[in-house]
């Protein structure tokens, strides 16, 4: 059970990384749009705190932090985000590097847990290796190509997701045995 909840965080990720490649692959611009409101709400909670942070300080600070231009921006950010996305969606493909970053991200952590992995001396680090440079790759391909056949990145990118969640969290399972032999 030790083991379990030692590798729960990893398997986490992949079970995330599955379920959003499927829901990625049936409406990818719904979810995009969730998103873009989802970043919306972010902005507009952050610049509520901002502003009610600059009217809780003590004037003289409160000049000082510029809290409020933050908070104003972050807000108008926000409001933005959450009315014009079905706009910012179908308008501009920069939500496509988006998930570019988010590969390139999870690419890392896998590359990471690769190198973990081997240091460890555990067994299948090689699968988690393929998958970090699969999704190192994905961030490459939305990278260079952003622009072009959103639907088709979109697709790959969520085929993409599903085969490294899944490779991931089989990956995470058996690295947990005894290892069976040493990297000298």
């Amino acid at each position: 059970m030790d083991k379990f909840k030692k590798i729960l965080g990893k398997l986490v990720l992949c079970a995330c990384e599955v379920a959003v490649g499927v829901v990625l692959l049936t409406n990818p611009e719904g979810f995009t749009k969730l998103t873009v409101t989802a970043l919306g709400i972010l902005f507009c909670v952050l610049g509520a705190l901002s502003a009610i942070r600059y009217f809780s300080e003590d004037p003289e600070e409160a000049a000082l932090s510029q809290e409020l231009t933050r908070g104003l921006i972050a807000l108008s950010l926000g409001i933005f985000l959450v009315y014009k996305s079905d706009w910012i969606v179908r308008s501009f493909m920069p939500i496509t590097v988006f998930y570019g970053i988010a590969a390139l991200l999870t690419g890392i952590m896998k590359l990471q847990w690769t190198v973990d992995m081997i240091r460890l001396h555990r067994g299948m680090w090689q699968t988690t290796g393929v998958a970090a440079v699969l999704s190192i790759a994905i961030a490459i391909v939305v990278f260079v190509s952003p622009f072009r056949v959103r639907d088709t990145l979109w697709t790959f990118t969520a085929i993409a997701l599903i085969i490294t969640g899944v490779v991931d969290g089989v990956s995470a399972l058996l690295s947990q045995r005894e290892p069976r032999y040493t990297i000298e």
